[in-house]
């Protein structure tokens, strides 16, 4: 009897053990993209492009998404050499956390002006809608 409830509790943390070192799924999109399909426990990353704060350039997030499906999300931004004012790479980043849709939006602005007054980018004012699944 001691044999069995030993190899079941091994048998259980084998499992845990194994579901907690299982690869998070991370999807990533470029903002110009109208659709995305996450699983729960992934990661949703919006690519926002390259942007540069000494020129004006800058994104902010519009339209929240659903706090029961997505998480509030964060921005990173990776830079792209040593100088002040260099370009950087601009990502959000959401946790899926249930199943749903919902919708994410951003906004681009150029030198304090929302919009894209310049024509900078593809869409100044994208919205992607996000379908987590269970």
């Amino acid at each position: 009897m001691h044999r069995i409830l030993r190899a079941t509790a091994a048998l259980a943390a084998a499992t845990l053990v194994l579901t907690a070192c299982a690869p998070r799924t991370t999807v990533t999109v470029p903002y110009t993209q109208d659709e995305a399909t996450v699983p729960v426990g992934g990661t949703l990353v919006v690519d926002l492009g390259t942007v540069s704060s000494s020129i004006g350039d800058a994104w902010a997030l519009t339209t929240a998404p659903d706090p029961t499906v997505l998480g509030e999300g964060s921005e990173h931004y990776a830079a792209q050499g040593d100088a002040d004012g260099a370009y950087a790479g601009l990502t959000w980043e959401f946790e899926a956390l249930a199943p749903g849709t919902t919708t994410v939006g951003f906004t681009y602005s150029y030198r304090g002006e929302a919009g894209d007054p310049e024509g900078r980018t593809q869409d100044p004012e994208p919205l992607l809608v996000v379908t987590v699944t269970g």
